[in-house]
């Protein structure tokens, strides 16, 4: 009597499977990969999924749970309501129409059977088996699309493609009727498994796609889908729209496995498993039906910059920062209609903000792919730059207009440096007075330090030529051929060097 009850709550206020697909919620952040610390396991995952608002695994023969809020994932405890259902059951899913859960066990030869936990009648609830038009074969994982019509689940079946496939019930007059191979475009003659949905997209589990990483990957398809010619608009059928790998980091450099999302569609979970059979438990946070950008970071002379850094900012946060690979290549997720701020940024380089406000291009990919690429300004370092326009005057000390606007841009380059130093040369010459010019060359110089002072540079970081902090050896390559005393005369020599 005690677990009719529990279960009559559970069957009451819980939220639909696929709310999330209905919502105008979105997430303000990018997708989040961490690892779930407190799923500790000490026996191989036989399923993963999520059931109103919490994680549900099967381990060592158990069913455990553990709560899930704000994106933290707490321990792992025996399932003790579920289980007084049917102490048997390794998975359950509900229906998300009539709210009644579906479940499934295996017998002694591993062949797993279709039950549902339903009302019979007001406040009394039953068992039965679900047998859609007498299929007789292994029922395992079913998950059901937003209008809870079609029921996709993994069988055993041998009219498949070899290996375990996925098939689909569709429900007419109230019921399932016999189901049918979802198709070449999903199953494979090895093994697909694990089916989720995700709105109406389908993501699982293969180890007959390899695409050169490893033996299972994770995978996603539209489950049912638009297509127009014309001003003709016809819906594709169940398993014949391609399937599609998630990429880094769901698919990685092990199997990758068991994905599932939490209830509102905002985060969820995926098992890893190494090449020695030790599994991992991720977590995710952010939306999967977002923005895939791809770019690549690159010099002012076009050279990709390995290991340029590229921050996220959204509402004046950081968010999280990615770094290029040896190629420049960044990937960043985003979800859609959001305004970020996307940072760029290398050693020996100028950083460069760029605002963006990714959109969906395609609603036939879980996540759309946008490109963005950056290129960032960089001196050339240990090189003599010459300037004749600093000053005020032939023989002035003052920074002129176009002076303080290129003092400006050195300071901005030093501050996002602050390992390279700065070294200054004035060089005015006259026969007739030296001592002056030595007085002048001196004053354009702490004019200069003192401008960069002002904004932020420390004096240190800024030597000068003509006094004791320089050797004379940093100008050994200077080149000043071509040049008349009197061109010499009005420049500003400056070398940036580490």
């Amino acid at each position: 009597m005690k677990s009719r009850f529990l279960l009559s709550v559970l069957l009451s206020v819980s939220l639909p499977l696929a709310a999330f697909s209905q919502s105008n919620e979105r997430v303000n952040n990018s997708l989040h990969f961490s690892v779930a610390s407190n799923v500790r396991l000490s026996q191989p995952v036989g399923s993963l999924y999520c059931f109103d608002g919490e994680l549900r695994l099967s381990s060592g023969g158990m069913l455990l749970h553990a709560a899930y809020a704000d994106g933290v994932t707490s321990d792992l405890e025996i399932d003790t309501l579920l289980l007084s259902v049917d102490k048997e059951m390794d998975y359950v899913v509900r229906h998300p129409v009539s709210r009644s859960l579906f479940f499934t066990k295996k017998d002694s030869k591993g062949n797993a059977s279709l039950y549902e936990y339903y009302e019979k009648k007001p406040g009394r609830y039953d068992v039965r088996r679900i047998r859609p038009s007498r299929f007789s074969y292994s029922i395992e994982h079913p998950v059901f699309s937003p209008d809870g019509n079609v029921m996709v689940f993994v069988s055993n079946c041998p009219l498949g493609f070899g290996g375990s496939d996925l098939w689909y019930s569709e429900k007419r007059n109230n019921e399932w009727q016999y189901p049918q191979n979802m198709g070449h475009r999903i199953n494979t003659s090895g093994d697909e498994s694990m089916p989720t949905m995700y709105g109406d997209f389908l993501i699982f589990s293969t180890n007959g796609r390899k695409a050169g990483r490893t033996d299972y990957d994770l995978y996603a398809a539209r489950l049912i889908a638009q297509e127009q010619t014309g001003d003709t608009v016809m819906m594709l059928p169940v398993g014949q729209c391609d399937a599609y790998s998630l990429e880094s980091p769901f698919c990685g450099s092990s199997d990758d496995l068991f994905f599932t999302v939490n209830d509102k569609g905002n985060g969820g979970w995926w098992v890893s498993r190494d090449t020695a059979g030790h599994e991992t438990v991720y977590s995710f946070q952010g939306r999967l039906d977002c923005i895939m950008m791809l770019g690549v970071v690159t010099d002012n002379n076009g050279r990709p910059i390995e290991h340029a850094s590229v921050t996220v900012r959204q509402n004046k946060v950081s968010d999280r920062v990615v770094y290029t690979d040896r190629y420049g290549n960044y990937t960043l997720f985003l979800q859609p209609e959001q305004s970020y701020e996307l940072f760029f940024s290398a050693p020996d380089h100028f950083a460069v903000a760029h605002s963006v406000v990714p959109r969906r291009l395609s609603e036939e990919l879980l996540y759309c792919r946008l490109f963005h690429d950056a290129s960032l300004f960089a001196f050339t370092l240990d090189s003599v730059y010459a300037y004749n326009d600093c000053f005020n005057g032939i023989a002035g000390s003052e920074l002129s207009s176009a002076g303080r606007s290129r003092m400006d841009v050195l300071a901005r380059y030093m501050q996002e440096n602050e390992h390279l130093k700065l070294w200054l040369r004035c060089d005015y010459r006259s026969v007739d007075d030296t001592a002056y010019c030595q007085l002048l060359n001196e004053a354009r110089l702490q004019s200069v330090r003192d401008y960069l002072t002002q904004r932020g540079v420390r004096s240190d970081r800024v030597l000068l030529y003509g006094k004791t902090e320089v050797d004379n050896g940093v100008w050994s390559d200077m080149t000043v051929e071509g040049l008349d005393d009197a061109e010499i005369s009005r420049r500003l020599f400056l070398v940036l060097s580490h």
